[in-house]
């Protein structure tokens, strides 16, 4: 019982102790209402049908609800991510676009948004309904980027940014539909090199009469909720959402690895003696997991999504 309530305090202290971070399975919205509370805003248009994003229950994947952005050209949502400008940030979300439809979105620079700045440009997936599974970054410090995605089915969207060397610095990582769109190190910039003011949030507009998507099972964290000496072992997890196999690495010795389910259930445990490891996940249920990793006598808790 002591470990089912230290780990839900952490979880709770995991959510909470950083402004905009959070987990949000859309659950907790009224079927055909506008979301304009907690991290859901919008870019100026007053909130309201028309303009924030709107629960809707005609998909889901998890649950039985998710956010929908139409097809009206007016809405324009906005994700308030808290103007992160140091740390390391991880945010992962679930996007389904059904045949005929088109979806986008912008990562903006600040929210509150004024002009904008628009990081990496426009992402469009199925632009004007035109490209059915085809998907295009306009802007990326890459240049033009395109990318696979599944129609009428739900397909991660998984994006890190590491900000711990300040902005200046920034790079990021993307991973689309299990695809590795944009490679771990790629600088946080748009195609001209502009750096952002600081990780402010995504944009969901209604771009276009085309526009009709559906967006669930966010979760924006800081990666390592542990001490200041665990972090400095060089401890990493990947990948996180993990499918099937999760990688451990660190660059000392990984002594024992134990994961919990968030009820405090310890689900796995081994001793491993090196620095890597893997843990196959595969027959886990989805959900929020604790991953305890001792590093030489250093404990430290990673919170992963399955």
């Amino acid at each position: 019982m002591k470990k089912h309530y230290f780990l839900v305090a952490l979880f709770a202290l995991a959510l909470t102790s950083v402004n905009a971070q959070f987990v949000d399975d859309m659950e907790s919205y009224t079927v055909g209402s506008p979301i304009s509370q907690d991290w859901w805003t919008d870019w100026g248009c007053g909130g309201g049908a028309g303009c924030a994003i709107m629960s809707s229950d005609d998909f889901a994947n998890d649950g039985s609800k998710s956010g929908y952005v139409p097809d009206d050209g007016t809405t324009d949502a906005v994700l308030d991510l808290g103007n992160k400008i140091f740390g390391t940030w991880y945010l992962t979300f679930y996007a389904y676009v059904p045949s005929n439809q088109s979806g986008y979105f912008n990562l903006q620079g600040t929210v509150p948004i004024g002009g904008g700045e628009w990081i990496m440009g426009n992402w469009h997936f199925n632009e004007l309904a035109a490209s059915p599974g085809i998907g295009e970054i306009d802007s990326s410090p890459l240049g033009q980027v395109f990318f696979d995605f599944p129609m009428d089915e739900w397909f991660p969207i998984n994006l890190n940014v590491d900000i711990s060397l300040g902005m200046s610095l920034a790079t990021c990582e993307l991973n689309i539909a299990g695809a590795n769109v944009l490679p771990a190190g790629t600088p946080f910039t748009d195609a001209g090199g502009v750096i952002p003011t600081s990780l402010g949030g995504i944009d969901f507009f209604s771009i276009d009469g085309t526009n009709k998507f559906y967006v669930d099972s966010f979760v924006f964290t800081d990666n390592v909720a542990g001490t200041q000496d665990f972090a400095s072992k060089g401890f990493s997890v990947y990948p996180n959402p993990v499918n099937n196999i999760l990688n451990l690495q660190a660059k000392e010795s990984i002594s024992n690895v134990a994961i919990y389910n968030v009820l405090g259930q310890e689900v796995y445990s081994a001793k491993v003696n090196a620095m890597t490891s893997q843990v196959d996940m595969s027959q886990m249920a989805s959900g929020a997991y604790f991953v305890k990793v001792n590093i030489n006598g250093t404990e430290g808790t990673v919170k992963v999504i399955k």
